[in-house]
């Protein structure tokens, strides 16, 4: 990567904000921290921007492991700050999920409600500012829930109005469902293929077709899916 190279204003201030938060708490910020700090509702948000710094060598994120989070000297150099401190300021190794579980933090209702994710055509991603109730081990960790809107999943039993668990990982394995942003900003939850100069983001519904996407084009993957919840009433 080019360090001369000034990084977008948004970047930055993440990248700021992980060096400072890990040299006042002693410890490395989540991605809610992240959030919750820059006055965002959605995560998703937040992954994209770290997972851009990490992809440019930046900083040093393990997606699914608590406070991973660190600053690398390259982020540094970027941040105008002195390469030698950053060990001073970013620890040395990421923080376990053992030892993470030790510090204590605020008691929340469940895992963030991201929002709403199209199973059908690609949708802007609907952001929103509630909890869902689910089991103790989604709550440990980073994972968020997104709404169903549509029908294009139903083959797998995810349905419209139903919840999915995501778990952020931008690096999926072939048929994993996915919450995938497409260039145009859009969102959309599909199965995700490795194709031969690019990309397939495959419904499971027969009437519909998959979503082919080029290896030149701009495709993030914000995290996959590992749980489903259904309300009954």
């Amino acid at each position: 990567m080019e360090l001369t190279k000034p990084l977008p204003t948004r970047q930055k201030e993440v990248l700021s904000l992980i060096a400072s938060f890990t040299e006042a708490q002693g410890y490395p910020p989540t991605l809610a921290d992240l959030a919750n700090s820059l006055g965002l509702k959605n995560r998703m948000t937040v992954h994209q921007h770290v997972a851009a710094l990490r992809k440019k060598g930046l900083v040093h994120w393990e997606p699914g492991l608590n406070r991973s989070l660190r600053v690398l000297p390259e982020g540094f150099v970027q941040l105008g700050r002195a390469v030698e401190g950053a060990s001073d300021v970013a620890p040395a190794s990421p923080v376990s999920k053992a030892s993470a579980k030790t510090i204590a933090f605020p008691a929340r209702p469940g895992i963030p409600l991201a929002g709403a994710i199209a199973a059908g055509n690609p949708i802007d991603a609907i952001q929103g500012d509630d909890f869902l109730e689910v089991e103790s081990r989604y709550g440990d960790s980073d994972c968020y829930a997104l709404k169903v809107k549509g029908e294009s999943m139903i083959e797998d039993g995810i349905y419209d109005g139903d919840f999915v668990i995501i778990k952020p990982e931008p690096s999926p394995n072939n048929g994993d469902v996915v919450v995938a942003l497409l260039e145009d900003g859009s969102a959309t939850l599909k199965r995700f293929f490795k194709e031969k100069g690019g990309y397939r983001l495959q419904p499971a519904n027969a009437s519909m077709e998959p979503i082919f996407v080029s290896g030149e084009s701009q495709l993030t993957i914000q995290g996959k899916v590992v749980g489903l919840f259904r309300n009954m009433h």
